[in-house]
């Protein structure tokens, strides 16, 4: 039987109302704290978790609460040191993604997860949507032959008032970056986990249409090679005049998967032919799936001692490493990558 835990949720934002649902969705987590340096947020967040303790100082919370689990939802460039804090401090740690702004800051959090036994998930959760264990399945079962390779386009819009509300999105010293470190990570993120390791990155980051509002980059492009041989085409933008649908497209010896519209369809022999859908929401943005639920259930099932799988940090670094080979043939890009 699974352990009932005390979570706390540090960062009161958009994408702290999707792990409150989830939590609130299974059966083995109680929010006990939450935590926001603005008020407006922590009073939006408590009016679905009214029982749970608020706090301003996170490093209060860490002090006061009996929390078990830290969920951190804050701007990029405070993960590494609320995970590290909150590792040092005793606790398990699920991290919305990126993990660091940097490989070097994902190692330290790593090191100290060695250090201290705990464990961090980071939420690439569409790793778990239906969709993707779908054709996780089929790639598995042989039945399309090898995986030869793969595209991820995202074609979003994003200017003005998305750069300059927040107060952190729009620079690299608070965001670490722009499309490739916010909108299409987990595009990339889904190449790295149907095609395997990264052999080789070429490619290129450019600010084109938001340069009056931020300094990260909103367009990129890349050709990847994997170490199985396999080869993808990444493109990512937020000039797009709307937000279009994500495109995944996996190519095999006798056919291919497509992702598009929150369906998965099976091309082969000429036909085409839905496989699944993806579940309707329960809060939050179509694209970031339903699978805060499935990642959160399964990593707190971890922790109770199951061989349950999550989206363990040792393996959300090589989204970042991909993200570092684009930047390095770029006249655009943060000092440190």
């Amino acid at each position: 039987m699974n352990n009932r835990f005390k979570t706390a949720i540090i960062g009161c934002g958009g994408i702290s109302l999707t792990h409150i649902t989830a939590l609130q969705a299974i059966d083995n987590a109680d929010i006990v704290a939450i935590c926001d340096v603005r008020e407006d947020r922590l009073e939006n967040a408590a009016k679905l978790c009214p029982e749970a303790v608020r706090y301003t100082d996170y490093k209060k919370l860490l002090a006061e609460s009996d929390a078990q689990i830290i969920h951190i939802c804050t701007p990029h460039y405070l993960h590494a040191e609320m995970a590290i804090a909150s590792m040092l401090s005793g606790r398990d740690v699920y991290l919305e993604k990126p993990c660091a702004m940097n490989r070097a800051q994902a190692q330290e959090i790593i090191d100290v997860s060695d250090k201290t036994g705990k464990k961090v998930c980071v939420s690439f959760q569409n790793r778990l949507i239906n969709t993707t264990a779908s054709a996780k399945a089929i790639a598995q079962s042989g039945e399309l032959g090898k995986v030869v390779g793969g595209k991820g386009f995202v074609t979003w819009n994003r200017g003005g008032a998305y750069y300059t509300e927040s107060g952190w999105r729009g620079q690299f010293a608070t965001e670490g970056g722009g499309v490739l470190m916010n909108q299409s990570i987990h595009t990339l993120d889904l190449l790295y986990y149907f095609l395997g390791e990264v052999e080789s990155v070429k490619g290129h980051a450019s600010l084109d249409k938001n340069f009056d509002v931020t300094e990260v980059e909103d367009t990129a492009q890349a050709y990847i090679k994997f170490k199985n041989g396999s080869t993808a085409i990444f493109y990512a933008t937020n000039c797009n005049v709307l937000n279009s649908t994500v495109e995944i497209e996996l190519y095999f010896e006798k056919g291919s998967l497509l992702f598009r519209d929150d369906a998965l369809y099976r091309c082969e022999n000429g036909k085409i032919d839905l496989v699944c859908k993806n579940d309707n929401l329960l809060n939050g943005k179509n694209y970031w799936g339903n699978g805060h639920i499935k990642m959160i259930s399964n990593f707190y099932d971890a922790i109770s001692g199951n061989d349950t799988y999550y989206c363990d940090i040792r393996d959300a670094v090589q989204v970042l490493e991909i993200i570092a080979g684009i930047y390095k043939g770029s006249e655009i890009r943060p000092e440190n990558i």
